[in-house]
């Protein structure tokens, strides 16, 4: 039975642990709206804790920096109302 409650425990507690950091967040939230406004084959892959995120385009990148530009200035916009 101890070991039942260990297993569970552990389980709950990675189960915990799938959920975003504010920072994901911020940038899940502007991918979609970058992609709408900017229109190029940049496809996000993963956002880290601390925000960095990865990213892939399905052939050669194009509009890499106006899709950056556009990410960082949804993010600022995020956290300028967040604070207000």
């Amino acid at each position: 039975m101890k070991k039942l409650m260990l297993i569970l425990a552990a389980v709950l507690t990675g189960c915990a642990s799938l959920q975003n950091t504010p920072q994901q967040d911020l940038i899940w939230n502007a991918y979609p709206l970058c992609k709408a406004e900017i229109r190029n084959n940049v496809q996000i892959l993963r956002v880290d804790p601390d925000g960095r995120y990865f990213m892939q385009c399905t052939d050669a990148c194009y509009a890499l920096t106006e899709f950056n530009n556009c990410i960082s200035e949804k993010v600022r916009g995020q956290r300028a109302r967040q604070t207000r």
